[in-house]
């Protein structure tokens, strides 16, 4: 198996194992690029259709509304992500993915997605479960912004990317959480 693949290839299987015949043509298709810090993966209002892959590094999906950057994903490694909106509607993406850390990333065409859920039960159940993963991270994210105040959403961040704590930015940590870093640093302080 190519080397650069094979986590791509393990956290696939750890969400639906796959067939022989689906694992063959998977690989076949999988490529890799490399972003260096600060390069933009897709950009707004742009159309994006791959499900991609961090090998290495950390990423993050934000957009700006009024002046103000708004963070609501980070990615390290061995996580997929996707525009959802352009992957899923063939429209141009709301938001825009960047490389926090030079970043090694695989991914998948979305007409070989297509290709490989018609044409292999195993990669569908795959599909239907990443599919999963993507609405119930974005429904706990949303009941977070609506239900939190900004103590809670710094403690549920604590809980989801504490372990990135020393990778992202207090600027990018204040954008996650939608407050100033004044009030991220009073928040801190704290604890």
């Amino acid at each position: 198996m190519n080397e650069e693949v094979g986590d791509f290839l393990k956290a696939v299987n750890n969400l639906s194992v796959l067939s022989e015949q689906a694992t063959s043509e998977l690989l076949e298709c999988v490529r890799t690029k490399k972003y260096m810090k600060g390069d933009v993966i897709h950009e707004e209002g742009k159309l994006c259709r791959n499900l991609f892959f961090i090998k290495t590094g950390l990423a993050k999906h934000f957009y700006y509304h009024k002046g103000s950057q708004f963070i609501f994903r980070f990615f390290e490694e061995d996580h997929f992500f996707i525009a959802t909106d352009s992957f899923f509607k063939n429209l141009p993406a709301d938001y825009s993915t960047l490389a926090l850390e030079d970043c090694t990333i695989n991914y998948l065409l979305y007409d070989d997605f297509e290709r490989l859920c018609n044409k292999y039960h195993s990669f569908e159940s795959f599909a239907r479960k990443f599919v999963s993963v993507v609405a119930s991270t974005a429904i706990s994210n949303l009941k977070g912004l609506l239900y939190l105040d900004a103590t809670g959403r710094y403690n549920k961040f604590l809980k989801e990317y504490g372990h990135l704590q020393q990778r992202i930015s207090l600027g990018d940590t204040a954008a996650f959480l939608g407050i100033s870093q004044v009030s991220l640093s009073r928040i801190r302080s704290k604890k």
